[in-house]
C-alpha cells in the first residue's frame, strides 16, 4: 500500500486512490506475508522462525495456492522482494529449483527480481559507511578512522562516531514525517508523489475493523509495520552470494537491482556482494531510460544473463520513490531484456507502460 500494490492509503486513513504504476498493471501479483507472524498472518504452532523454515513455508503457500487455483498451474512466475527478501526469495528459488531437479515440483519459475537486498552481512555496515562519507554524511577524518586503526581494533581512542541528523536511513535526501505538538503528523518537505507519513495511514486503515473484516483477516488484529511476535530467529547466512551464483548458474534469469538514495542496504555494499560472484561483465555499465527519454538508472549485465541495475533517484522501498522507474525495471526484467538507452526524440519502446 506504500509501493507496488493497486492501491495508496490516503490521509485521511479511510479511503483510498488507485497507483497507476502498480505492478499488477503487467502480471498477476500475489503478496505473500512472511514469515508467518507478520501483518495479518499467524502461526498456530510455536515454531522458531528463521530463513530455512520460512523459505519451506512460502513453498508450501505456493503448492497449495496452486492446487486452490489449477487454472494457473504451468504459468510462468516470478518471485520479488526487497531488503531481506534478499534471503527469502533467493533461497525460495533455491527449494523450487532443487524439487524441480527431482521431479518433486514443475513450478515454471522463470527468475528472481530483487530490490536494495540484505546480500552479505559482513560488507552492508562498511558499505553503509561507506556511502555516507561519498554523500557527504560522515567526515573525512571519521572516514579515515573506520579504514584505519578503529576499524582493524588497534587504535587507541579512535572516534568513529557520528551523527547524522533526522534524515531517513531509507532515503536520505527524502522529507520525513513530523509530528506536531498537537499530536498531527505531517511531511517535513515536498517531495512529488511521496509521503513520508503513509505509515501512519496504512496503519490507521489495516486496524479499522471494518477493513479487516472486508479483507477475511482475522478481526480484532493489532495490526503493525514491524512485528515483534516472532520467536527467535534461528539461521540466516552471512552471505548469499553462493546462492544467487548456483541460481544463475542453473540458469535462472536473476535481476539484483539498487535505488541509489538508500542508506540501509546501500548500492556501495550491493556492488561488493555482486563482484564476489566473479562473474565475466558481457554488457557494461551504462544508463537505462524512461519513456520519456529520461535517464531512469544504470545497468550491467554479466555472463548467465545476471543483471544489476541501479534506480535512479529512489530509496530503499523504490516504487514508493520512483514508481514509474521501477515499473520500467520490471518491464525490462519480465521481457528478459536490459531497458533500452537513449531514444530519438518521438520514439518509445515502452507501449502501454
Amino acid at each position: 500500500m506504500a509501493e507496488l500494490g493497486p492501491f495508496r492509503v490516503n490521509p485521511d486513513g479511510k479511503t483510498l486512490s488507485r497507483n497507476r504504476h502498480a505492478w499488477n498493471n503487467l502480471a498477476n501479483v500475489i503478496f505473500l506475508e512472511s514469515p508467518a507472524g507478520v501483518g495479518f498472518s499467524y502461526s498456530n504452532a510455536s515454531i522458531p522462525s528463521g530463513d530455512t523454515r520460512t523459505a519451506v513455508d512460502a513453498y508450501m503457500f505456493l503448492l497449495h495456492w496452486l492446487e486452490r487455483f489449477p487454472e494457473y498451474k504451468g504459468r510462468d512466475f516470478y518471485i520479488s522482494g526487497e531488503s531481506y527478501a534478499g534471503h527469502y526469495v533467493p533461497q525460495l528459488a533455491a527449494v523450487i529449483l532443487a524439487l524441480r531437479e527431482l521431479g518433486a515440483t514443475n513450478m515454471n519459475l522463470k527468475g528472481i527480481f530483487v530490490g536494495n537486498p540484505l546480500l552479505d552481512k559482513s560488507n552492508n555496515s562498511y558499505g553503509s559507511l561507506e556511502f555516507l562519507w561519498s554523500h557527504g554524511v560522515i567526515s573525512d577524518e571519521v572516514w579515515a578512522n573506520v579504514n584505519g586503526p578503529c576499524n582493524s581494533g588497534q587504535g587507541s581512542g579512535c572516534d568513529d562516531s557520528f551523527d547524522e541528523g533526522d534524515i531517513d536511513t531509507y532515503n536520505i535526501y527524502a522529507p520525513v514525517c513530523i509530528q506536531s505538538p498537537d499530536g498531527s503528523i505531517h511531511p517535513s518537505s515536498y517531495l512529488p508523489g511521496y509521503d513520508p507519513c503513509i505509515d501512519a495511514y496504512i496503519d490507521a486503515y489495516l486496524n479499522n475493523p471494518e477493513v479487516q473484516k472486508a479483507m477475511h483477516a482475522r478481526t480484532n488484529t493489532d495490526w503493525s509495520e514491524c512485528s515483534e511476535s516472532l520467536n527467535g530467529w534461528t539461521d540466516s547466512p552471512v552471505s548469499m552470494m553462493p546462492t544467487i551464483g548456483r541460481l544463475v548458474d542453473k540458469g535462472l534469469r536473476v535481476w539484483i537491482y539498487s535505488g541509489d538514495m538508500d542508506d540501509a542496504c546501500p548500492i556501495t555494499a550491493t556492488r561488493y556482494a555482486v563482484k564476489d560472484l566473479n562473474l565475466t561483465i558481457t554488457k557494461p555499465w551504462r544508463p537505462w531510460y524512461t519513456p520519456d527519454n529520461e535517464v531512469g538508472g544504470y545497468a550491467q549485465q554479466y555472463e548467465g544473463g545476471f543483471t544489476f541495475a541501479s534506480v535512479r533517484g529512489a530509496g530503499h522501498f523504490v516504487p514508493s520513490f520512483q514508481p514509474k522507474r521501477s515499473l520500467v525495471l520490471l518491464y525490462s526484467f519480465m521481457k528478459g531484456v536490459l531497458p533500452p538507452g537513449a531514444l530519438p526524440p518521438g520514439v518509445s519502446v515502452w507501449s502501454g507502460v
